[in-house]
């Protein structure tokens, strides 16, 4: 796959997430229903230093939510941890049968998530105890940088999710019991994104959804589709901010959709590169990006380029935007700070396993070395398999009371302050 397009980059994944409240929620993908993925707080130490590790006994790919004074992961080790957010001491944990690549929502004291068991399960948050469990007809993975499950969305009584069925479900928070399920073309991984009235979803399929709350299609909208990637197929969350949904495709493209009736207001094309998560900051959005190894922020009125920053290698979690900078986290274990107004990225922490074993990937220069190729034989799965020993970073960062909150590849959740 090195020699189809543009050099010999691997190619992978990106993000989606939809909604319109602005207030922050302790909500799935660590934040609100809208997913805009802001916070106005702003007093993050410029070289943040290490709080407290906690090793769990598999590979993290769910993001940190804080809830109180708890904050839960899901490890690939099968287990939902909860721990003190002060001091990283675990309180409970709870296994399931399967890897948990979901990250929880929390609504009542109740925390949700989804394992690749196939089951949606519902804890109580102070002690762990399993209020109910649903089954899907099935978890699946697409492809190998299908790293991530579907993320569920609480609102009003109503937990909404995808799943590897091909299904968007609606379950009762309450009972556990199907509420209803709608059928894509695909699986859905991405999580829901929620309005008042609307669910908004992409699917593996190429087909972006909004769905009435009872259920059924309001609209959809099918992405261009690329050479390489005709279906256009969408993995992650979108975001919703002034009757505008937008989202991000393995077509090279972010697209800006109207949420009443989903005609398209632009289309901003990224040549070679999956596009990851958008998040919001007044009039921009910070997208994070694959293959092309940058963050890109964008006039969200008309999807201009403002900045386009480079990073060393790629970027699967969304970034966090705090007054006017935003933080994030690469496949190379480290963590950065950008200025979303003048483009300047700094790192500002970096994990022990990225210290160990950056050097493999990254050259003194700060890029891609160039002897990989050679290496790796075109194999670019077992590449981005051993990317895995930098500790790399795909989850969202959660912050809380300036503290970072941040989970990573080599098992670990880290606490910054």
């Amino acid at each position: 796959m090195f020699g189809l397009k543009y050099d010999w980059r691997p190619i992978i994944i990106l993000f989606i997430a939809v909604g319109c409240f602005c207030q922050l929620r302790a909500q799935h993908l660590a934040r609100g229903l809208d997913r805009q993925n802001y916070t106005a707080q702003s007093n993050i130490r410029l070289n943040p230093a290490l709080k407290w590790k906690f090793k769990t006994k598999g590979r993290l790919f769910s993001s940190p939510v804080v809830w109180r004074d708890i904050i839960f992961v899901g490890s690939c080790d099968s287990n939902l941890y909860a721990l003190n957010k002060t001091s990283g001491n675990i309180l409970w944990k709870y296994k399931t049968t399967g890897e948990i690549r979901s990250t929880v929502a929390l609504d009542g004291g109740t925390v949700y998530f989804l394992s690749t068991d196939g089951y949606l399960y519902a804890l109580d948050a102070q002690t762990g105890r399993k209020l109910w469990q649903f089954s899907t007809d099935g978890e699946k993975s697409y492809d190998v940088w299908d790293y991530f499950l579907s993320s569920p969305a609480v609102a009003d009584g109503v937990v909404y999710f995808g799943s590897g069925d091909h299904h968007v479900y609606a379950v009762d928070a309450k009972s556990g019991k199907l509420v209803w399920k709608f059928l894509t073309g695909g699986i859905v991984h991405a999580a829901p994104t929620l309005t008042q009235e609307r669910v908004f979803i992409g699917s593996f399929d190429g087909y972006f959804y909004c769905l009435k709350k009872d259920g059924t299609l309001h609209w959809k909208f099918k992405t261009v589709g690329e050479r390489y990637f005709p279906k256009g197929e969408i993995q992650f969350h979108a975001a919703v901010a002034d009757s505008t949904v937008y989202f991000g495709a393995r077509d090279f493209n972010v697209y800006a959709l109207n949420t009443t009736n989903g005609s398209g207001f632009w289309v901003y094309h990224q040549p070679g590169s999956w596009t990851s998560i958008p998040s919001i900051f007044d009039d921009k959005l910070v997208v994070t990006m694959s293959d092309s190894y940058s963050i890109l922020v964008l006039n969200r009125m008309d999807g201009v380029k403002i900045v386009e920053p480079k990073v060393p290698l790629n970027t699967f979690s969304s970034a966090t935007i705090v007054g006017n900078e935003a933080f994030f986290g690469t496949l190379d274990g480290v963590i950065y700070r950008l200025d979303i107004k003048n483009g300047g990225v700094v790192p500002i922490f970096q994990t022990e396993s990225s210290k160990k074993n950056r050097q493999l990937f990254i050259s003194d220069e700060n890029v891609l070395r160039a002897d990989l190729q050679q290496k790796y034989e075109d194999d670019i799965t077992r590449l981005f398999a051993d990317y895995l020993q930098m500790g790399s970073i795909f989850s969202t960062i959660w912050i809380d009371e300036n503290r970072l909150y941040f989970s990573s590849a080599d098992g670990a959740i880290y606490a910054l302050e």
